[in-house]
């Protein structure tokens, strides 16, 4: 059993949060994309891995801030004849307003602003439909089916991260009661009980 939590539990478990995304993609995929976006999912798991749940929410509404500023760039210079200096204007502009606004969202000190990795996120995938000609640039509806797209799997992919660190957190806990002693076990379910008592008693105080 050791060698189990040690060694295999891990792996299986995020193996089978992988199988349960390719299960929800081929849904998702028939009903409402016609084509496969789950790399969208992989890549916000990866990006908000090991992020607490206040940080994954911030991270959905950093993401819908960052396709909604990737948006308005693709639609400003969608009016212009495509050529290589547009494109490399066009691309610094979308840099540049993206840095500005993360780093004065961040500083706003609003909880709903502050994620830049989001924001950041949010800006490249507003170019994850290129490869089937979905874009923003195609006009309102196909901009607001490709945010509902994303924010779909990219919910998928904030879930599949939470439920990695719960379950890491289960096969943690699990292995360390295995390889401790039965008597430092007892001793130390105790502290984590007093521990938890003093951390509620401090955020009562705290609340004061």
């Amino acid at each position: 059993m050791k060698i189990f939590l040690k060694w295999f539990a891990y792996p299986l478990l995020i193996a089978t949060l992988a199988s349960i995304a390719f299960v929800c993609d081929a849904i998702i995929g028939s009903v409402i994309a016609g084509a496969s976006f789950l790399w969208v999912a992989f890549i916000v798991w990866t990006v908000f891995f090991v992020a607490k749940f206040k940080d994954r929410v911030k991270g959905l509404l950093g993401i819908l801030i960052g396709f909604a500023i990737a948006s308005g760039m693709m639609l400003i210079t969608s009016s212009f004849t495509a050529n290589l200096w547009v494109i490399s204007v066009s691309a610094l502009l979308g840099v540049f307003v993206g840095n500005f606004a993360a780093m004065h969202f961040e500083k706003a000190d609003k909880f709903w602003l502050s994620s830049v990795s989001g924001i950041f996120v949010g800006m490249s995938l507003s170019f994850s439909g290129l490869g089937i000609g979905m874009s923003p640039m195609n006009g309102a509806s196909e901009a607001f089916l490709m945010l509902g797209i994303i924010m779909i799997y990219a919910v998928l992919g904030l879930t599949l991260g939470f439920f990695s660190m719960l379950g890491k957190k289960y096969i943690d806990k699990k292995r360390q009661s295995l390889e401790m002693p039965k008597g430092n076990a007892e001793d130390a379910s105790t502290e984590d009980v007093v521990s938890a008592e003093d951390e509620e008693v401090k955020d009562k105080n705290s609340e004061i």
